[in-house]
């Protein structure tokens, strides 16, 4: 489950290959970090695959915290 993050573009724009994940991952910042201000999923043009957009802050650790629970899956 490769998914990663441009931190030095603005909006920062989260990478997958896999839609659901994406979504779960979507859920996650909402449920537990209250991360609301985001695009919906969509195809990643330049790079293949899929992207989101998130429109506030968000914690690295955040996103790292649901990645390693995944992999721990």
């Amino acid at each position: 489950m490769p998914i990663w993050v441009d931190w030095n573009r603005t909006p920062v724009s989260v990478h997958g290959n896999d839609t659901e994940q994406l979504e779960l991952l979507i859920l996650h910042l909402r449920n537990q970090h209250n991360v609301r201000r985001r695009s919906l999923v969509m195809p990643d043009r330049e790079s293949g695959g899929f992207l989101f957009f998130i429109y506030q802050a968000c914690n690295p650790m955040w996103i790292a915290e649901f990645v390693n629970s995944m992999e721990g899956n």
